[in-house]
């Protein structure tokens, strides 16, 4: 079930890049407010891989784009290195923003087709001048790294692929040298085996540059495979953390592990929970825990009181009144 805390975050661990701390993102409406994202909280280590799942709707994206303040939170606060990022003016932000990279899931219609790929990827260095380890006449080198060949570079984006626009996507991430890329369901337009390729070559540009990244996906064999740690979210709430191989090992929120049993193909000892009903309005979202109207494990408590996040041992929390505890059971995907 859907809840708030902040017992999952990693107090005291000095590799903490980012910290996110009941963050909070609403949209007025005509009539109402939208509770996109309510009082989400997660940090990020160095080099870690964070995957967001969840159905469509359930707020990822808006918390990953939050992150960056675009948009920016209602309330809560996010910490890049220390610094909280709500409280920046626009040109203190402005000047953090190269060190917070991000990858749209549409490849081709985030690239600007008026633009050469040359062009496209030496945007960043022509705006804030050669950082880190990469400089103007080291453009070719990245293209290389990404799998493109430099030869091309004066070709415009409607000359590649999909999958060939992701990957000069990756590298106009990269070229400013983030500590954190955002990507937001990068491979979900992608044929399934350009998917894999895509899902390789952000694994090997995380360990060959030391970059974070937050992966956003509706999809848990994707997020299995690339995350490090996972947080599942239903409408706006944080449901279930974990390290991968333990969620996937003992998926614990009735959630999940509906999301689990839904994999197609998948093999799973969990016993089949089928979602039942229509996802409720993120205007007038139900009392207590957010998940109580499709829950089958649903309560008297689940209606009236929202479930605060709790340890379960190891890496592994739940926002749940009534958890499902058992031994290892084996998802593969």
């Amino acid at each position: 079930m859907a809840g708030t805390g902040t017992t999952h975050l990693r107090d005291g661990d000095p590799n903490v890049l980012v910290r996110v701390e009941d963050m909070v993102v609403e949209f007025p409406i005509g009539g109402g407010t939208v509770h996109a994202v309510s009082g989400v909280s997660f940090d990020i280590v160095e080099g870690e891989t964070l995957g967001i799942v969840g159905e469509s709707g359930c707020g990822k994206s808006t918390t990953a784009r939050a992150v960056i303040q675009m948009p920016r939170p209602t309330s809560g606060s996010v910490r890049f290195r220390g610094t909280d990022l709500t409280e920046l003016g626009n040109e203190d932000l402005r000047k953090v923003r190269p060190d917070l990279q991000m990858i749209f899931q549409d490849p081709i219609s985030s690239l600007n087709p008026r633009r050469t790929v040359h062009e496209i990827i030496a945007e960043g260095l022509r705006v804030w001048g050669d950082r880190g380890r990469w400089s103007a006449d080291k453009i070719d080198e990245l293209m290389e790294a990404v799998g493109i060949d430099p030869r091309y570079g004066e070709r415009k984006p409607h000359q590649f692929s999909g999958g060939q626009c992701q990957r000069i996507s990756i590298a106009r991430a990269l070229v400013l040298d983030p500590k954190v890329i955002i990507c937001d369901e990068p491979v979900s337009a992608l044929d399934v085996s350009v998917q894999a390729q895509i899902l390789n070559l952000l694994q090997d540009m995380k360990a060959r540059y030391g970059v974070s990244l937050v992966f956003i996906s509706h999809d848990l064999s994707v997020i299995k495979n690339i995350s490090d740690r996972v947080m599942v979210m239903y409408m706006g709430k944080v449901c279930e953390v974990a390290g991968a191989d333990d969620l996937f090992a003992r998926p614990t929120h009735h959630y999940t592990r509906a999301l689990m049993s839904a994999i197609p193909g998948s093999r799973s000892v969990v016993d089949e929970e089928m979602v039942e009903g229509e996802l409720p309005s993120a205007i007038d979202p139900p009392p207590g825990c957010r998940f109580n109207t499709r829950c089958p494990a649903a309560t008297d408590v689940c209606r009236t009181d929202e479930p605060q996040i709790q340890a379960l041992g190891g890496d592994h929390y739940v926002a749940c009144h009534h958890p499902v505890i058992e031994t290892d059971v084996t998802v593969t995907t």
